[in-house]
């Protein structure tokens, strides 16, 4: 069985966290305007909003190129990213790939080259790599030309104090905490209930910052295909949590909830809900629900419904509702939201992260695009 997760190290991330720290630095304001929107970030926005690209190479280096396809040819194989700058225009330097292309043995093999705009280079995959946080619940996709591309989906799991690796530990010395040392007699006459904590010690020991998970290769023809597209000023309903009950519904008197849905017949798996569910769930018009897997949807029972969600009892063995598996006789409050796009004019495809493992897979095909790049050399 194929590898799909990792762990990140500081060391994995050193020429990223450099990267970022330079685009930083090259910022002429005090602050960064994003290219989609209007926020305008500072060090530590650049850096949550950048730090998702150190996921293109490693996606390869530590997952893809650790299997046996690429073992067993018995070479040191490595992903090129990008660390150019530049602006990503279609008109003016053109888009370039994640990834700029493969080393073998130390010889590089472009999938890129720069002629006064990037162009693909003939008979190499062209590969774009979209990640996405833990947390999230939904990914998306805007129709950006480059639908024969692939699309590799990744969900990067970070530690909240990521960063922490890479301070300076002569500024975070231990001799600093008896500067921040609180005078207890003056300032505490009671605390029964330990309700006060003394800062202690950082934790410099732990080197594994986060992990990374491959979710799906596909391109992005497949993913506008197989997922929701919303138009200008359309708004998503989407899942938004599953959690068992603890107290517990007594009325169980419900229907199925294969009395909401339609089978997707583009993607095996997953489902559609229907004008039933729309007119249940009261939910506006200009606003697209997206699909959802389920195994064994005849023996799921919606028992309960609200503004913010529904209440489900599984009645069977082996049954799920987005990837949760759902145990016999067990109760669970589905919670839902609706993301509002009445503001935005764009188009955009969306999919709810769990979902994405359903999509029509194109893993094979481009191992053996790279392996017929490797092995014509």
């Amino acid at each position: 069985m194929r590898k799909n997760t990792c762990t990140i190290t500081q060391e994995d991330i050193l020429n990223r966290v450099y990267f970022i720290t330079k685009l930083v630095q090259n910022q002429t304001g005090s602050t960064m305007q994003g290219a989609l929107t209007s926020k305008s970030d500072s060090m530590r926005g650049i850096f949550d909003r950048f730090i998702n690209t150190l996921s293109d190479a490693l996606v390869f280096n530590k997952i893809i190129f650790k299997w046996d396809e690429f073992v067993t040819l018995g070479k040191t194989i490595k992903a090129i990213e990008d660390f150019y700058y530049y602006k990503p225009t279609a008109k003016i330097a053109g888009i370039a790939p994640d990834i700029f292309g493969v080393e073998v043995n130390e010889k590089i093999h472009p999938f890129t080259k720069f002629n006064n705009k990037w162009e693909s280079v003939e008979g190499t995959p062209q590969i774009e790599v979209k990640t996405f946080k833990a947390k999230d619940q939904m990914i998306s996709l805007r129709n950006q030309n480059y639908d024969d591309k692939y699309l590799v989906l990744v969900e990067l799991d970070m530690r909240i104090d990521y960063l922490v690796p890479f301070l300076d530990q002569r500024m975070l010395a231990p001799s600093l905490l008896n500067s921040m040392t609180m005078n207890d007699s003056v300032f505490v006459k009671k605390d029964e209930n330990h309700l006060l904590s003394r800062i202690t010690e950082i934790d410099f020991s732990n080197k594994e910052i986060g992990c990374l998970k491959l979710i799906s290769v596909t391109n992005a023809k497949k993913f506008m295909e197989q997922s929701t597209l919303c138009k200008g000023r359309e708004s998503v309903f989407r899942m938004k949590e599953i959690k068992e009950r603890k107290v517990l519904v007594k009325e169980c008197s419900g229907t199925t909830l294969s009395t909401y849905a339609v089978y997707n017949t583009q993607v095996s798996g997953l489902y559609k809900y229907n004008k039933k569910w729309k007119e249940k769930m009261r939910i506006p018009d200009g606003t697209q629900c997206l699909d959802f897997s389920a195994i064994n949807i005849d023996k799921i029972k919606v028992i309960k419904y609200s503004q913010k969600g529904i209440v489900i009892l599984a009645e069977g063995k082996d049954c799920s509702f987005n990837g949760t598996k759902l145990h016999d006789g067990k109760q669970y409050t589905v919670s839902f939201e609706i993301l509002d796009r009445s503001g935005n004019d764009g188009e955009e495809y969306f999919l709810q992260k769990q979902c994405a493992c359903h999509l029509t897979s194109l893993e094979n095909k481009l191992t053996e695009e790279i392996l017929a790049v490797i092995k014509s050399a």
